[in-house]
């Protein structure tokens, strides 16, 4: 059997109004995730998988690039002495210090444990907290090839503001490289990488909101409800200018936001130069009015473009 891995790699848009990120997760699996994956994929020779990386993964990974602090309100908060936080604040990274899963992360690190689980902290136990609570999201590729990481780790506890400074820089620094490996992947033929529409918009909708009744005959949608066909060829044509800009090539490939197709929006793909997109098994029986397996484990042709359907159970 032909298996295709395809990796999703998706974050939704946690900027406010003012562009701040409001949640730490992009830095988070930035550090822990979104290198680690191909950096393990291609230590294993003759293994190859997609990756499809969404603009707005795309956008707030950048932020991190320089002066992560000024984009994420969590690192601000964080980078700070905790003995001048305001109260509310410092309730709130502790929350956020203390979300780590315990048993695969949080455990691997000994000084950590009896903080994860304590309710009142004393100012050195609150910057233990913090160090150890970003140093469990350092993936393996920091702990064996970053000697700041791993010389971090080793300390366990008495952590510095200095030391956050530090860890802060070499982790930023770090973000910057996740893309360009990508594309040096992609250039040695070891990964493939597609991306989604621009905002993730559900594009049948955008181009005719009557697909929700066709979907779902009880969905209750406008009255007059607008055909906004322009926005998701705009949705469709930037996502291809970003991820042209950053990975040095226009995709093949598109994963529809939440596999959201229909033969407009399919339609629409192909005239952008799409050649291919991946959407889910649901899809496939719907719209064949039986549950044929053998239909899902081959890839469909629909005028000219190539489809495969994701296996539900196994994924």
């Amino acid at each position: 059997m032909n298996l295709s891995f395809v990796w999703h790699m998706h974050q939704p848009d946690y900027r406010d109004a003012s562009g701040v990120m409001q949640m730490p997760w992009v830095f988070l699996h930035a550090i822990k995730d979104y290198y680690d994956m191909p950096w393990m994929l291609a230590r294993h020779e003759g293994h190859k998988a997609t990756f499809n990386i969404t603009p707005s993964l795309i956008e707030q990974i950048k932020l991190y690039y320089e002066r992560p602090q000024e984009h994420d309100r969590f690192l601000s908060l964080w980078l700070q002495d905790p003995a001048l936080l305001h109260e509310a604040d410092c309730r709130w990274v502790i929350k956020i210090c203390k979300s780590t899963p315990f048993e695969t992360m949080a455990a691997s690190l000994p000084s950590y444990v009896p903080l994860y689980h304590k309710e009142q902290y004393e100012n050195q136990e609150l910057v233990d907290l913090e160090m150890l609570f970003m140093l469990s999201w350092c993936g393996s590729y920091l702990r064996r090839n970053s000697s700041l990481v791993g010389a971090l780790i080793k300390k366990e506890r008495h952590y510095s503001q200095e030391d956050k400074q530090l860890l802060l820089n070499e982790l930023s620094r770090f973000t910057a490289t996740i893309f360009p490996y990508y594309t040096e992947l992609h250039g040695q033929g070891r990964i493939s990488i597609s991306t989604t529409p621009l905002n993730h918009p559900i594009l049948p909708l955008l181009m005719d909101m009557n697909n929700a009744t066709k979907a779902n005959a009880s969905t209750q949608i406008p009255r007059q409800p607008m055909s906004l066909v322009s926005d998701a060829l705009q949705q469709v044509e930037r996502a291809k200018s970003l991820f042209a800009e950053t990975f040095g090539f226009v995709p093949e490939g598109f994963w529809p936001a939440e596999g959201a197709v229909d033969e407009k929006s399919v339609g629409l793909l192909k005239e952008c130069g799409i050649r291919w997109i991946a959407t889910d098994e649901v899809i496939l029986f719907k719209s064949l009015g039986s549950k044929d397996r053998n239909a899902l484990y081959s890839p469909y042709n629909y005028k000219g473009m190539c489809i495969g359907f994701r296996d539900h159970g196994l994924s």
